[in-house]
């Protein structure tokens, strides 16, 4: 029996206690197999996903980050030959949907959701399916179900908005009549497109969902 400097000492029991056996070279041949084969099999997947499936996943995340949409310009001013001004623009808040965030739900889930934001915003929900339907070949623009929205219904949805899927409060410019809302009448109002009007003016560059003048100066 022999020992080697510096190195445990040797156990009584056996007579080569360090000396690799068969056994415990066909155990660390089956972990060494075991070991490459998990690289192995993760380096195929990594280059599955980078090689094989790169330009789909590259697609894929480009659309969950990039989102296009029209922002309407802010309108002109209308003044009285005095420079008083008769109309002007204010910032207020606007709640809206997203169509192709709504596709995506449940028709229960979406159908409940549409009855919760009709109590908040005080909005009949006859009148948001309404508007939904005539958006239904434009799921990429955005659907404003009530302008001019409170502080205190805004904090709300914000607040809450994992019970409101697709729905977006954006800021905006709002018209403000200088002499009260019967000046609309005869200065002229703000509204969507409607689908006559974006039949005649498609071929100006109109789009659905765009608001413009509607009647008036």
């Amino acid at each position: 029996m022999s020992s080697l400097p510096g190195f445990l000492p040797p156990d009584p029991r056996v007579e080569e206690p360090y000396r690799v056996t068969p056994q415990m070279a066909i155990r660390i041949a089956i972990l060494g197999i075991v070991a490459i084969a998990l690289f192995a099999a993760l380096f195929f997947r990594l280059w599955a996903l980078q090689i094989i499936s790169g330009e789909r996943y590259l697609e894929e995340a480009k659309n969950n980050q990039i989102r296009t949409f029209r922002a309407p310009a802010q309108r002109g001013t209308i003044a009285d030959r005095d420079g008083a001004l008769l109309v002007s623009n204010v910032p207020g808040t606007i709640v809206q949907l997203w169509p192709a965030a709504l596709a995506e739900m449940p028709d229960a889930e979406r159908a409940s959701m549409l009855r919760r934001l009709s109590n908040v915003l005080d909005v009949p929900l006859a009148d948001i399916r309404a508007d939904l339907r005539r958006r239904a070949n434009d799921p990429l623009t955005p659907v404003t179900v009530k302008e001019g929205v409170g502080d205190p219904k805004v904090k709300y949805l914000l607040e809450h908005q994992a019970r409101f899927p697709g729905v977006q409060v954006a800021q905006t410019q709002l018209r403000n009549y200088e002499e009260g809302a019967f000046a609309a009448q005869i200065l002229g109002y703000v509204g969507e497109i409607t689908p006559e009007q974006l039949a005649e003016r498609r071929e100006k560059g109109y789009a659905s969902g765009d608001r413009i003048g509607q009647a008036g100066v």
